[in-house]
């Protein structure tokens, strides 16, 4: 058994090691989606697609279909269907982006605080998953649908699901290859008595994220590595539990930090 004042410790005292690092490959990601998400806004605006109308895409959409140009839409706010098609395009190439390239790059971030639990580790190791992005994509749409899924049901059995999936995104980065229908049994395993520690984990935080808040984003500059590596302590505890009672083997999970 662990506890989180344990997690906490062990994370403080490999973060002294690569404090460094691990704060360069928080900014890289941070700045990329900043800089990816900014460019989307703009290329939004250039042809007055803003939030609120994105907010109708869907409507308008669906009753255009249905009624074609009887719909009278929003009136002077009402896009022209070149700009619907556009923003439609441009949403579908960043959420691609999302996928194929975010999501394996936090995934990178993650495989970067593994290894350097007991290795020196480079920053380019937070690229390294984007060999793999389909796989990696795949898996990380399946996980988010079926929370999403289960929320449609009730908050809580979605954030009930959110926590059996936690260790999905740990387990790509140890090994990226992994089928996604073993990520997601391995994860239910390790997570199997434990997601109201996760839970509770996540929650010690929120000082912290206040004081992120409080201070314009600057404090974040310790927390987020902070955060990720306590989080890798908590993977390697829960990866120890199911490899120890022979549920998972470290053929699957080859131990990366070493």
């Amino acid at each position: 058994m662990w506890s989180r004042a344990e997690l906490k410790l062990k994370a403080k005292e490999s973060l002294s090691y690569f404090f460094g690092k691990g704060l360069a490959v928080c900014v890289i990601l941070v700045s990329i989606s900043f800089a990816v998400r900014r460019l989307y806004n703009f290329l939004m605006s250039m042809f007055g697609v803003n939030d609120e109308v994105q907010k109708n895409y869907v409507d308008y959409i669906v009753n255009y279909i249905r009624y074609g140009s009887k719909y009278a839409g929003y009136t002077e706010k009402t896009p022209t269907m070149g700009a619907i098609i556009f923003a439609v395009v441009l949403m579908l190439l960043y959420y691609a982006y999302i996928y194929f390239i975010y999501e394996p790059m936090d995934i990178g971030v993650s495989r970067f605080y593994q290894r350097s639990r007991g290795i020196t580790t480079s920053v380019s190791e937070m690229f390294s998953p984007l060999d793999y992005s389909p796989r990696i994509a795949g898996t990380v749409f399946i996980r988010d649908l079926k929370i999403f899924l289960w929320t449609l049901l009730l908050i809580v059995p979605g954030i009930i699901k959110s926590y059996e999936y936690y260790m999905v995104p740990y387990i790509l980065a140890e090994n990226p290859e992994i089928s996604t229908k073993r990520a997601f049994e391995i994860s239910k395993a390790m997570t199997d008595g434990h997601k109201w520690d996760l839970f509770v984990l996540d929650l010690s935080f929120i000082l912290w994220d206040l004081g992120v808040v409080c201070t314009c984003g600057l404090l974040a500059v310790y927390v987020a590595p902070y955060i990720r590596a306590t989080h890798a302590e908590a993977y390697y505890k829960l990866k120890a539990e199911v490899v120890a009672g022979g549920s998972v083997s470290l053929t699957e999970l080859p131990d990366i930090c070493k």
